[in-house]
């Protein structure tokens, strides 16, 4: 099969069109191996769902339908209304696509209209609002919800949502969730379950999470099915200032860490959702995680695939999620995941989950919402709360402070908990908090650091950035735990900032530190572990030192640049690993690791999941539970993997692997980088 009849027999399947077996069989053989025809029916499937077309009905339908709306808009009638959880919501109206026309028109129209469609969505906008009103990018709306973030004192919400596909004996779900705010850390989140169950083996999915400054609650049932779920209640008392392991996922109020990569962030349209203006904005499901933090909080809930398409529609005027429905992706990876949790058929163009605002109100809570109930279990996460002006008595030393926090107010300065000292807040090392409304930001110091590798939540692979300041700095890009965070080595002291405001605004804060950081010293860039000895080299060491020629990615996901190498001795053998991740953050997809080491054969499989592949016309495995695919080429063995990508991504990274240039003397390649993937050029120098 050639691709000409592959990319005709794609398009005649998603238009309904039967294939028989033996055609339907040839054409997975030849997607299992083509990355052109693989990116031809990803591509199909995004447009189509994007527009939420489907089998085009005759033109006269069509027609018909156009012009009861254009008449029903010149008539002044009130939108169409649904119930939805026993609560009005407003189908998304859209303005006239064309003013009142003759029906000899409107055919034409019509058609063009579609076309203009299609063309917005091939190129990503930026869309206009009808009546002329200025495009929305996708910068627009991170950068809106930023400002908004640091506005916003307080807020309450009441959603509606929808769940389908539950149980084989339980196809639809209705819950409601309350949600209140107050700035800088008071927050609540009830869920209640309103489903009628077939009987007593189910237990319903009730959860409660109060967050009180230093304080933390959380109660719901164990995540199962039957009516033996043990309740789970959860106390935390002395926490630490945005607490990742006590959290308040806030995104249910502002989309901070949701729309924080624009990378992944495709912009719809505008419409109107609770009687407000809104804007429609498409993200894949794992990027989208902090919109569903009820999904780990307790309870039994449907799996996603982390490519489902999320549509999320936001307040025009305060950014506020109104409404986010759950797509499911297309594609072959989909539904064998599917086929593996037992689902139903469920069609790309029908939500599978929805969460629907039934009221939103910025007036301050009431009294007593974020009172803790009294239970005799509690862990103290041990932070101990001082003074600015007491942590020179306290810690004994005066913590350095950045002299821009980004108009930031001082929120609290604590003695931390650290690990090997019961508990307790160890006084030689300091944490400075700032906030105003949603935004954060943490400077957290030692002066007696005695560990390994980086202080603070920033891991051995970081990518080494320039700060303006010349201090060299260590970044990594927020994940679902963590903010956007750099380490910084300094003499005589060791810093971390996290934040959650933008990557540039976390360089200036960083910048503006009177320290000056220096690389790492030499005895944290080696590590034993069980894997053998590594050391974090340069990337043209570590070509120069291993036996074999190494190739690297010139096409990567959005975002995704170089960000370190490191030498594996591991059995009189010496293998390099290479580290790739977000410049920015995207949420979820963590850093992708290539192996690269001599071999002639494939090593025993990690898991007895798994199924042979072609890589550059090779066989190949592809080891879902672990996200790797592995092959061998040119007696060099490959292994890509990455927490959250899958097989066709990583296939396109291994099929644009190039021999690096240091190794052959030949200038550096010059790929085409595409709107889904970013030109890689790999570099020995820091990356500001």
């Amino acid at each position: 099969m050639n691709c000409d009849r592959a990319q005709a027999a794609i398009s005649g399947r998603m238009d309904g069109e039967h294939l028989s077996s033996r055609l339907a069989a040839t054409l997975e053989r030849h997607l299992a191996t083509c990355t052109a025809c693989r990116a031809f029916e990803q591509g199909a499937w995004k447009l189509r769902e994007a527009a939420r077309f489907e089998v085009a009905p005759e033109v006269p339908d069509l027609v018909d339908s156009i012009m009861a709306a254009v008449e029903a808009e010149g008539s002044g009638k009130a939108p169409a209304r649904l119930r939805i959880a026993g609560a009005p919501r407003e189908i998304r109206p859209r303005a006239p696509l064309f003013p009142r026309m003759t029906r000899a028109l409107a055919p034409v129209a019509a058609a063009l209209v579609v076309g203009l469609v299609a063309g917005s969505l091939a190129v990503g906008g930026p869309w206009t609002r009808p009546g002329g009103a200025a495009p929305v990018a996708a910068a627009d709306v991170t950068r809106g919800v930023l400002l908004a973030a640091a506005r916003l004192d307080t807020y309450q919400v009441r959603f509606a949502i929808t769940e389908e596909h539950f149980a084989p004996d339980v196809p639809v779900r209705e819950l409601t969730m309350n949600v209140w705010f107050q700035a800088p850390e008071r927050f609540r989140l009830d869920v209640t379950d309103h489903t009628t169950y077939p009987s007593d083996l189910f237990t319903a999915t009730d959860l409660e999470l109060i967050v009180d400054g230093s304080k933390w609650y959380s109660a719901g049932p164990a995540p199962c099915l039957t009516s033996s779920c043990p309740p789970r209640e959860t106390v935390v008392t002395n926490r630490v200032p945005f607490s990742a392991s006590a959290p308040a996922p806030t995104d249910l109020v502002l989309p901070v860490t949701t729309l924080a990569d624009t990378n992944q962030l495709q912009v719809i349209g505008r419409g109107r959702i609770l009687g407000r203006e809104a804007i429609e904005v498409q993200l894949p499901f794992e990027r989208a995680k902090p919109l569903f933090p009820f999904l780990s909080l307790g309870g039994a809930w449907r799996p996603f695939f982390p490519n489902d398409r999320v549509v999320l529609w936001l307040d025009e005027r305060n950014w506020f999620p109104l409404q986010y429905e759950v797509y499911p992706a297309g594609g072959h990876e989909r539904d064998e995941w599917a086929l593996r949790f037992g689902l139903p058929d469920e069609p790309p163009r029908h939500p599978i989950f929805q969460v629907t605002a039934l009221a939103v109100d910025e007036q301050a809570p009431s009294v007593g919402t974020f009172d803790i109930p009294k239970t005799g279990r509690a862990r103290d996460q041990g932070a101990e709360r001082v003074s600015l002006s007491d942590v020179q008595q306290k810690a004994g030393f005066e913590p350095v402070t950045p002299k821009q926090v980004d108009g930031l107010d001082l929120y609290q300065v604590v003695l931390p908990p650290a690990a090997g000292n019961g508990g307790k807040a160890k006084p030689d090392e300091t944490l400075i908090t700032y906030s105003e409304g949603l935004t954060w930001l943490k400077v957290g110091e030692t002066r007696n650091w005695t560990g390994e590798s980086f202080y603070g939540p920033v891991g051995p692979h970081a990518a080494e950035v320039r700060l303006a300041n010349g201090s060299v700095a260590y970044y990594e890009p927020a994940t679902e735990e963590h903010g956007r965070r750099l380490a910084i080595h300094a003499a005589g002291t060791d810093l971390y900032v996290e934040t959650n405001l933008s990557r540039q605004e976390l360089l200036d804060v960083a910048s503006s530190l009177p320290v000056t950081g220096m690389p790492i010293p030499e005895s944290w860039r080696v590590r034993t572990s069980s894997d053998g000895v590594t050391e974090r080299v340069s990337i043209d060491q570590a070509t120069a030192e291993v036996p074999f020629q190494v190739a690297l990615p010139t096409e990567l996901p959005a975002g995704y640049t170089l960000a370190s190498a490191e030498l594996v001795q591991l059995e009189g053998t010496t293998a390099l690993n290479v580290y790739f991740q977000q410049t920015d953050t995207d949420l979820g997809r963590g850093p992708i690791r290539l192996h690269l080491e001599a071999a002639t054969e494939l090593p025993a499989a990690s898991s007895a999941n798994q199924s042979e592949v072609k890589v550059h016309g090779i066989e190949g495995r592809w080891t879902p539970d672990r996200n790797q695919l592995e092959w061998i080429s040119d007696g060099v063995y490959h292994s890509l993997d990455a927490p959250e990508l899958g097989l066709s991504e990583l296939l396109a990274i291994a099929e644009s692997l190039s021999p690096y240039p240091s190794q052959t003397g030949s200038p550096s390649p010059s790929p085409t980088a595409s709107p889904s993937a970013t030109a890689v050029t790999p570099t020995a120098t820091p990356t500001p």
